[in-house]
């Protein structure tokens, strides 16, 4: 009998189970990015002036609180992006021109507030009005330079609402009126009222007052909103246009208003950003105002000092670096060297000797050996031992023929003829008592 099939074993007969599909990983998180610092100071605003509203005890909100909030947002703020950690250069000058631009929207410079008037303290700059300008200014109820501007702003900024041109623009011609008739000048600060009162006025070129208020309503940084990004802009620009802009902005401010360049204006540290210290007292000299190169930078440091902190050299380094980078990049775009033309220069060809063998050319000195002079012999004495006695009485000296062909036999320096020499004769056949054959 044949045995019985034994029974397989269940566990091993169980079959491979199909491949599992790859579990699906779960996407990695990238870390949070930090909002910018512009948005982290609107937020900070924000909530500084909702705890303002939140107090009953809150008075109205004037300029002067608005300034304050937003000195201790951006406080905070800078300290939270750039403070407790080391900084790199870009970081170091970015954070440099953001205190600037921050302290620029506090402040406002372009305020009627920052214009003095005309009876302030005399050694400080001002406007006065111009003396061909005063009754026509008076017709219009207008006493100071400081009313007329306002007006001028006033009536232009109506302009801009009312009156436009074909393309949309402003209607400049709307202006024509007093306000471009209506002329101030502009007398800077000096050291004591005595010398202010002995500028003379005739010499100062005079303004319209409609040109000031354009200046003042088209501010660089008026429209500014996000600080932080015009610091970038002025640190990183490279276009042509906007550094032409740039330039065009501050040469304005010198030309029709220069009270922005008042130690105690912010809009001084934005100009001495696009334009040097000499190119101000330039522009200020052309329209008969004198102002020395030390007064820009006594004005400089003293901004420094009172609106941002900065009291040392070392402080104000970040501000000038980027000062010095930024009016190199605007003064190769508004004046670029002119490209050199070379000109190519026919000269006349040369013919040069060729060295090969075909046509040899002059040897180099040394290629051969000095010529040397040579003594003829007679014919007799060819191949044969002599011994050659010098008239002059030297001393003898035995050579042979081919020495004396390879010129071993001559002096070097000798250059004349050689003297003549006697020839003694010695041993058998020499003369006639001494036979050459003896038996």
């Amino acid at each position: 009998m044949s045995p019985a099939p034994l029974a397989q074993d269940a566990g091993a007969a169980t079959s491979p189970s199909p491949p599992q599909p790859p579990q699906p990983q779960p996407p990695q998180r990238s870390p949070p990015q930090m909002p910018s610092f512009d948005d982290m100071f609107h937020q900070k605003f924000m909530d500084i002036i909702q705890k303002w509203k939140d107090d009953p005890r809150s008075p109205q909100l004037t300029s002067r609180d608005r300034k304050d909030f937003i000195d201790k947002a951006y406080r905070e703020t800078d300290e939270i992006v750039f403070g407790g950690r080391q900084l790199s250069d870009q970081e170091i000058k970015l954070r440099a021109l953001t205190k600037v631009f921050y302290k620029v929207l506090s402040e406002e410079p372009w305020s009627e507030d920052w214009i003095r008037p005309q009876d302030v303290e005399r050694k400080l700059s001002r406007f006065e009005m111009h003396k061909d300008s005063v009754k026509l200014a008076s017709e219009h109820g207008i006493y100071s330079p400081k009313e007329a501007i306002i007006a001028a702003r006033k009536a232009l900024q109506l302009q801009k609402n009312v009156f436009q041109d074909k393309d949309g623009n402003p209607d400049k011609t709307n202006l024509r009126g007093p306000f471009d008739d209506i002329e101030i000048i502009y007398i800077p600060g000096t050291v004591s009222s005595t010398a202010t009162n002995k500028i003379d006025r005739d010499n100062i070129y005079p303004v319209s007052v409609a040109s000031v208020a354009n200046i003042l309503h088209n501010h660089i940084c008026r429209d500014m909103t996000r600080p932080f990004a015009m610091a970038q802009k002025f640190v990183t620009v490279t276009d042509t246009d906007e550094l032409i802009k740039m330039r065009q902005f501050a040469c304005d401010v010198c030309d029709f208003a220069p009270h922005l360049l008042d130690n105690d204006n912010i809009s001084l540290l934005v100009v001495l950003l696009i334009l040097t210290r000499s190119e101000i007292c330039r522009r200020f000299e052309n329209n008969g105002i004198r102002i020395e190169g030390s007064t820009v930078s006594h004005r400089r440091a003293e901004c420094m000092k009172q609106k941002l902190g900065w009291k040392n050299p070392e402080d104000r380094k970040p501000f000038d670096n980027v000062a010095i980078e930024l009016q190199t990049r605007v003064k190769n775009a508004c004046f670029p060297a002119p490209r050199l033309q070379t000109s190519r220069v026919n000269r006349p060809r040369v013919n040069r000797k060729s060295s090969t063998p075909g046509t040899p050319g002059t040897p180099p000195i040394g290629y051969f050996a000095p010529p040397q002079p040579r003594y003829s012999l007679p014919s007799g004495l060819a191949n044969s031992s002599i011994i050659v006695t010098d008239p002059s009485g030297a001393s003898p000296y035995a050579t042979t023929h081919q020495q004396w062909r390879n010129g071993a036999g001559a002096s070097p320096s000798s250059t004349k003829a050689a003297p003549a020499r006697t020839l003694l004769r010695t041993g058998p056949g020499s003369s006639a008592t001494e036979p050459m054959d003896v038996d």
